[in-house]
């Protein structure tokens, strides 16, 4: 039996408006397949769709409405509303299928949000970028590598976008491009839309104005070959998502005509339903199951590898469901609230991130939650150093968005797959870097 004799409605975000003296509910989609958003009748989407949950047949829709309701609806009328919806590509069918086996036959990821958020020519974002570094709270203009420093581990870096965040980000990737020489870079992100998995991951190339960042796509292989072809189910959530492309145009920025490194992308889901029921993230099967394969693949690759960490932290106002305005006194509970998360990534403490978070059943809607654990579980004991935090308040204050930059790096070396000559060689480069 196919999808459309079941209908399964697609994971889409729904809003009640009125139009013209009628209730209607409007669809739009997170990941970007629905080129427009799509309207419906809202009595018809609680009476009927409702029940488009890929579980039921048509007749048995059909009986459930006229239990519910006393209506009686053809079986060629739902069809007929079946048949709309999937070409609408609100339901999980045929249609929606061959636009997401077009999108995974590609080899690149193109850039989702090039003209909107960020200018759309090299020249321009070039131009851009530069500016967040060279402004009185930017970072200043990066420095060569500097092979004295303590090599960095890892960086906390915004996703928030680059208006309000940029110089920000031109903290923690001065900090990366002058204290690394990675071959590559594992970005783990934050998926904004609803997941199957607790991680995505592609082998898609991240195309941006400044280039193609390249997908290490032997080391996402690998990640499959011990965690299992499951963390691909999601990969749609690419395609939209922003918390990585950003990181990839820093990362292009700063490290200009270098051409020999490679990134793995990797977005984190969820972690809410491991805090409602009280468990830490690495007791749950799929995320030690993973974490343990990210370990295990960089151990073995025998790479100089450094994690990007895209962390939002906080979000508060109304805009995100609270009852009133951010007042100077709230913004400075969240501050603090946001001080005692970054000490416990300051001490790479994934457990106390985390629990810093559930004590208050993430009140604070702390964005980065589940990606910020997953690297600070990865990288091991180390240090963490912050660079720079900020808060971004609307002035009608009802919006307010934190956001930190942030370095690490390691009590040790990671272990390596080289041969035991190329350790020594790692070993000696890893002293002076």
């Amino acid at each position: 039996m196919s999808l459309i004799d079941h209908p399964r409605l697609r994971p889409l975000s729904a809003w009640r408006v009125e139009h013209q003296g009628r209730l209607l509910v409007r669809l739009d989609d997170p990941a970007g397949a629905m080129i427009q958003p799509v309207f419906l009748n809202l009595d018809w989407f609680e009476q009927v769709g409702r029940h488009f949950d890929g579980q039921s047949s048509l007749s048995d829709i059909q009986a459930r409405v006229l239990r519910s309701t006393g209506l009686f609806l053809t079986l060629a009328s739902l069809q007929e509303s079946v048949a709309y919806l999937d070409s609408a590509m609100v339901l999980d069918g045929p249609t929606f299928q061959a636009f997401v086996s077009e999108f995974r036959a590609t080899g690149r990821r193109p850039a989702s949000h090039a003209g909107r958020s960020y200018a759309a020519s090299a020249r321009a974002l070039e131009a851009q970028l530069d500016q967040y570094y060279l402004t009185n709270d930017g970072a200043g203009r990066p420095n060569p590598p500097n092979l004295d420093a303590v090599p960095v581990r890892a960086i906390f870096s915004p996703h928030i976008d680059f208006k309000r965040g940029g110089t920000v980000y031109s903290h923690a990737y001065r900090e990366l491009v002058e204290r690394s020489r990675a071959d590559v870079f594992v970005i783990l992100g934050v998926a904004h839309r609803a997941c199957r998995r607790r991680f995505v991951l592609t082998r898609k190339d991240f195309e941006t104005p400044l280039g193609l960042a390249r997908t290490d796509r032997a080391y996402v292989d690998a990640l499959i070959g011990r965690a299992g072809e499951r963390f691909l189910d999601d990969e749609l959530a690419h395609r939209s998502e922003h918390s990585i492309e950003f990181q990839v145009v820093f990362l292009q920025h700063v490290l200009g005509a270098r051409a020999d490194y490679s990134i793995v992308p990797i977005l984190a889901g969820s972690f809410h339903d491991l805090m409602r029921e009280g468990h830490d993230p690495g007791d749950d099967p799929e995320v030690a199951a993973f974490l343990g394969a990210l370990e295990e693949v960089e151990h073995a690759s025998g790479k100089r590898v450094v994690y990007i960490g895209g962390i939002d932290l906080c979000h508060v106002g109304p805009e995100f469901g609270d009852p009133e305005p951010v007042t100077d006194q709230f913004a400075q509970h969240v501050r603090h609230f946001d001080q005692a998360m970054l000490e416990r990534a300051a001490a790479t403490d994934a457990r106390g991130w985390f629990q810093t978070a559930a004590t208050v059943q993430n009140r604070f809607r702390v964005c980065g939650l589940a990606a910020g654990y997953s690297m600070l579980r990865t990288i091991g004991k180390g240090e963490g150093k912050l660079l720079r935090y900020d808060q971004a308040l609307n002035t009608e204050r009802t919006c307010c968005v934190t956001f930190a930059s942030m370095s690490f790096h390691a009590e040790e070396p990671p272990a390596t797959g080289r041969r035991d000559h190329d350790r020594v060689e790692l070993k000696l480069v890893t002293e002076i870097e």
